[in-house]
């Protein structure tokens, strides 16, 4: 692979990962706790039930993406196997043992990909009738990774053309939109409350 197609590639391996970050945050502001919060949003459950459903399952699918081993892909596991193979042409900025430790970082989480890679193909890109692999992921098991995915595109970027990209900002966008949002629905059920009970007590 020429550097061109190589940056090419990392940036919309970039789009990808931003994506994925957007949904899950908005999905995690979704999965309010509170009880208030909870009522507030089951009013309008016919909406914000498939919302919740749909951020996580696209959630899943842009970070299966990310690491989709067919080599026409963007993928993280793509573009590292080709700084592997020629490193001082695309990845001027790494050593050897940085490339062997992105690679490590990436087999550490083999069991996790499995299942990620078992929920896209059985749940998400077709519906099998009967699952042939284990498909149970844990939020705090996408917490976790969607960290490590932000922090490997950073690393392998960085030793690409000393770039990076700040994920922070668009995190706290989305948590702050979806606060926003969730906190409309609130005063909007304290309004309908108090209609109520006005309506109530004059009858």
């Amino acid at each position: 692979m020429q550097d061109k197609e190589f940056k090419r590639r990392l940036k919309e391996l970039g789009g990808v990962i931003t994506d994925g970050v957007a949904y899950f945050s908005v999905w995690r502001g979704l999965m309010v706790e509170d009880e208030d919060s909870a009522h507030a949003l089951n009013r309008y459950r016919g909406f914000f039930l498939p919302a919740r459903t749909a951020l996580r399952w696209m959630t899943l699918l842009q970070f299966a993406k990310v690491f989709d081993p067919d080599c026409r892909t963007v993928s993280l596991k793509v573009l590292l196997a080709e700084a592997e193979k020629n490193r001082k042409e695309l990845t001027p900025y790494a050593t050897e043992e940085n490339l062997q430790q992105l690679r490590k970082q990436i087999d550490a989480s083999e069991d996790l990909l499995s299942r990620l890679k078992n929920a896209r193909d059985q749940r998400i890109a077709h519906h099998n009738a009967v699952n042939t692999g284990n498909t149970r992921l844990l939020y705090g098991e996408m917490q976790k990774l969607v960290e490590e995915v932000k922090s490997m595109y950073n690393s392998l970027t960085t030793y690409h053309d000393r770039s990076t990209t700040y994920f922070e900002y668009l995190v706290r966008e989305a948590e702050r939109h979806t606060s926003q949002v969730v906190g409309i629905m609130r005063e909007e059920r304290s309004r309908f409350i108090q209609r109520f009970k006005k309506t109530d007590t004059t009858t």
